[in-house]
């Protein structure tokens, strides 16, 4: 199992505020470099079936995962998966005295999808791979919400 985490505080935003960003099925794809397309199969009051298409590049190119998706506004959101392989996406929300402090969290065991294989995959490089991918979304997250947080606040002036 391969376990990545990145923290990011999103000044001038309040939890339920980020919660609402990374909630957004339309605009996830956007948030996230290699999700190419996001379907809701199925959705509850704190839960939602979805189907994601993510960009491997190589000889994967774009697998698809159904998963589960739980959430406990304005706290927490989970996305599980158990095959192509099994990966859990968590992000995990609190608030701080200037916004809200925001911890993503990836795990992923690549032997269901390569095999024996996965053994001579350096972990590092796919912890590196990661590790950028999660920096990007919380970036853009942040950059996301500084937009709209400022229009919001300038309409309501």
């Amino acid at each position: 199992m391969i376990t990545v985490d990145r923290r990011s505080s999103v000044a001038q935003a309040t939890p339920s505020e980020v919660f609402q960003a990374l909630s957004d099925s339309n605009r996830i794809e956007s948030l996230l470099p290699r999700m190419r397309k996001v379907e809701v199969v199925s959705r509850n009051t704190d839960s939602a079936r979805l189907v994601t298409h993510m960009a491997m590049g190589g000889i994967f190119g774009t697998i698809r995962c159904e998963g589960d998706l739980h959430w406990v506004e304005p706290h927490e959101i989970v996305f599980k998966v158990k095959k192509p392989l099994p990966l859990e996406m968590r992000w995990h929300l609190t608030p701080s005295i200037n916004g809200t402090d925001l911890k993503a969290t990836l795990q992923l065991d690549l032997t269901p999808l390569v095999g024996p294989m996965a053994k001579f995959i350096p972990r590092e490089s796919v912890m590196d791979m990661i590790g950028k991918e999660l920096e990007s979304a919380l970036k853009e997250l942040s950059l996301r919400l500084g937009h709209s947080v400022l229009q919001e606040r300038a309409v309501s002036a």
